[in-house]
């Protein structure tokens, strides 16, 4: 006749304490309670399959309560009853876990952190999360279908982020290419989809510009009458001056920048050419950044979140701004400003005096050329210095004109 065994209570377990050597505390059925003679405690579930006496972990207190541990013995003991070994169902779904698409996606990134910059990582990480994860994150690479791919990306077609769906297909061959030489997944499905006839193609269009004296005038005035978040003013307004690309605005650094030395270095981690990138400040710049410090402070980011100070404004505020102001997607965009810089400074090289090559080495155009990149960051410094004293000074004209 099976010994009979009191239900252990809450109170017993708290008050449990450790001896000269290991104890058990019983609960029936093969629950216990395992004193270690530091006072760690940790459930395990004790139990015979084929006449072999097995031990499960379940988890350690107070972690697991006793009635937690209650209702995952109560599962386990189910399983047995029906010839089921528990452990070997847990390792089965441990190792479905780690093959899943969702993990070996991050494996992937992690592996490709120190090539690619924070923006494109954070883009990623965007796509996974919002797109890819939700449908097909928690399945296991090696059995994910074609059916798999196309239900989720029909999703996002029906949204009308095209352009959004075109990147999360490139994500997803890039980690499928991964998980094959990995040996995750036998062969890439994605490259068995065509997306060309199955899917509806974004038109690629230019970003917006406007170059019109006059009406470039009226935007940075408008810019200068922003009536929102002051940070956002001050991003809005320092966006034509350094013409950047927006990503690298969002999350300029206050240790980036040198108001002594008047100037501005983006490590190559931020930078898409994976070249590091001097921006000369010109005294407008360097105003605006100080304005940007007197209600700041010594945080991170010149220009954080409104919710965290731990993180930058996210990627839609300034296009949120720019329609408050009541221009349309097909007038400007964020990265608009790149456009304007560089179709005026190349228009106007008989007026400032600065060539070709010292203009779109500050646009931070890729060098074809990787080694001669590396070490060209700081080309042509002198007339970048002049070059940006003249922009600024040129926009001012435009907006007292």
């Amino acid at each position: 006749m099976p010994k009979l065994v009191t239900p252990l209570s809450e109170l017993k377990v708290k008050n449990a304490k450790p001896k000269d050597k290991i104890y058990k505390l019983f609960d029936g059925n093969g629950l216990c309670l395992v004193i270690n003679v530091t006072g760690v405690k940790y459930w395990h579930f004790r139990y015979k399959i084929d006449g072999k006496e097995q031990l499960l972990s379940i988890g350690k207190y107070p972690e697991i309560s006793l009635a937690q541990a209650r209702e995952k013995h109560k599962e386990y003991y189910k399983q047995v009853k029906n010839g089921i070994n528990p452990t070997d169902k847990r390792k089965k779904k441990l190792q479905n876990e780690i093959n899943s698409l969702e993990k070996v996606a991050q494996i992937w990134l992690e592996k490709n952190a120190d090539r690619i910059s924070l923006t494109h990582k954070e883009s990623i990480e965007g796509y996974l999360r919002n797109h890819i994860n939700p449908q097909i994150g928690n399945l296991e690479t090696s059995k994910i279908t074609v059916k798999d791919v196309i239900k989720m990306a029909e999703i996002i077609e029906a949204k009308g982020y095209l352009e959004t769906l075109r990147k999360v297909l490139n994500t997803l061959n890039s980690i499928f290419k991964f998980a094959v030489s990995k040996e995750y997944a036998p062969h890439n499905i994605i490259a068995d989809i065509d997306r060309k006839n199955t899917f509806k193609q974004a038109v690629k269009r230019n970003f917006p510009v406007i170059i019109e004296p006059k009406k470039l005038g009226q935007l940075l005035r408008d810019i200068d009458n922003y009536h929102g978040n002051l940070i956002t003013k001050y991003a809005l307004q320092l966006a034509p001056h350094v013409f950047l690309r927006p990503a690298n605005l969002r999350f300029a650094e206050w240790s980036e920048i040198d108001l002594d030395k008047k100037i501005w270095r983006i490590p190559k981690e931020k930078m898409k050419t994976k070249t590091p990138h001097i921006i000369p400040l010109s005294k407008q710049v360097i105003e605006i950044i100080q304005n940007v410090k007197k209600i700041i402070g010594n945080g991170k980011y010149l220009f954080p979140s409104p919710t965290s100070n731990l993180r930058p404004i996210c990627e839609n505020t300034l296009v949120q701004a720019l329609r408050r102001l009541d221009y349309t997607k097909d007038e400007i965009v964020a990265h608009s400003f790149r456009g304007i810089a560089s179709t005026i400074l190349h228009e106007n090289i008989s007026a400032h005096g600065i060539h070709s090559d010292a203009i779109e080495r500050q646009l931070a155009h890729s060098e074809r050329n990787g080694v001669k990149a590396a070490y060209n960051h700081a080309e042509y410094m002198l007339e970048r210095v002049k070059l940006m004293q003249w922009w600024s000074d040129y926009l001012d004209n435009l907006k007292n004109s």
